[in-house]
């Protein structure tokens, strides 16, 4: 549900339903008015009568009768259905641009959908995320390393995203549920259906293990084919990286990382042999400047500083916010998280949860830790799931 200080859900149902461009529209209104609550208000001050603020916002994208199409009666009856949808059951969220709990890497992206659908636990947007992309008609190899590969990222509590699709998109989420880890479907659908149907079994088990599946297209809307390419950005936008395991040229699949380098993101590619046409987009990649991915440890080395970035980034919520600030120095430095982790595996080998009581950290501070320390060496992690401390540490 929203929180008090957002801008309620009815409002940016109504500025989304009414106007199929509304993320562009959006995107133009960020360009005077970066903070998202600042829309929010204007789209609220036009739903109650005060027109003028939106409409000077807008002068050359809408016209007053364009405008007023938020405003239709016939438009209540869909956002009413939106609003009972999401009070329907506990796992329905509408989460608007000014949401606390909105993607804060998909927010910082230009073409930010103003609201999304989401069905599953939100707790699955806090760790770090991978996206794992690729062609549907994937060969059996690249099919078994994007679940080995999804499967050892998810097992350092990072978040697996893709699209639902058949081939790499869907070992990407068996990978990483394999371990139980948690796995994020990016649809191209409307919020009850699933595409491919086939994987409507797999998109149940997505939220039953405390993962998400998201969208930005309204109940009942038909889907269309431009929808799919259109959601990529999503997928980019939420990660910190993406992995391209066999795509060709052209392909869809490239889309996503054409949006991951317009974005920022790291672009990561698994070689194929050349007489395969599925890798030519792969390889082009490479060529390009994407990494070159034969294991685990290159997806580590090449997300080395977006993980960093990630850990500064929500340094202020982790459990060493409760130390007093007038402790002394070398208190504190003892008190620190990573401290905390290595007294913990000093004395025996840890899983994440057992870790997560001797340090009282969150799960997502705790993961992105984890994740860091690994990269430098400071520890390692079994295969069972369990860190130990490197000895030279």
């Amino acid at each position: 549900m929203d929180d008090e200080v957002n801008t309620p859900s009815a409002t940016w149902l109504a500025f989304t339903l009414a106007f199929d461009a509304s993320a562009r529209l959006v995107q133009h209104l960020r360009q005077e008015n970066p903070d998202p609550l600042r829309i929010g208000q204007f789209i609220g001050r036009y739903l109650e009568g005060d027109t003028e603020p939106l409409s000077k916002a807008l002068e050359g994208r809408l016209d007053a009768s364009q405008l007023r199409l938020i405003v239709d009666a016939s438009l209540q009856r869909r956002i009413d259905e939106a609003l009972l949808w999401e009070q329907a059951h506990t796992a329905h969220h509408l989460i608007g641009l000014d949401h606390r709990l909105y993607p804060p890497l998909l927010l910082d992206t230009v073409d930010a959908p103003p609201l999304l659908y989401a069905k599953g636990d939100l707790r699955a947007l806090e760790s770090p995320a991978l996206a794992i992309v690729g062609s549907r008609k994937a060969s059996r190899q690249s099919i078994d390393l994007t679940h080995k590969l999804a499967s050892q990222m998810a097992l350092r509590n990072v978040t697996i995203i893709s699209g639902l699709a058949r081939g790499i998109d869907a070992a990407a989420h068996e990978g990483a549920l394999a371990v139980g880890g948690r796995t994020i479907a990016v649809a191209a659908t409307e919020p009850e259906s699933v595409y491919p149907k086939i994987h409507k079994a797999l998109a149940t088990r997505i939220i039953e293990q405390g993962g998400l599946i998201l969208t930005e297209y309204p109940l009942a809307v038909p889907t269309l084919r431009w929808y799919f390419p259109r959601r990529n950005r999503i997928i980019s936008g939420l990660s910190l990286g993406v992995l391209v395991v066999e795509a060709g040229l052209p392909s869809g699949t490239l889309t996503t990382a054409t949006h991951a380098i317009n974005q920022g993101r790291e672009v990561m590619a698994v070689p194929g042999s050349v007489q395969n046409p599925q890798a030519r987009g792969c390889h082009a990649l490479i060529k390009q400047g994407a990494t070159l991915v034969e294991s685990e440890q290159d997806i580590l080395d090449a997300l080395a500083w977006p993980l960093l970035r990630e850990l500064e980034s929500t340094a202020d919520h982790c459990c060493c916010d409760n130390i007093e600030q007038n402790t002394a120095d070398d208190d504190l430095l003892t008190d620190l998280p990573e401290s905390r982790v290595l007294a913990a595996l000093s004395v025996s080998p840890s899983t994440i949860d057992e870790l997560m009581t001797h340090t009282e950290c969150a799960v997502a501070e705790l993961g992105t830790l984890l994740g860091m320390m690994e990269i430098e060496g400071k520890i390692k992690a079994s295969a069972g799931g369990r860190y130990t401390r490197c000895q030279d540490t």
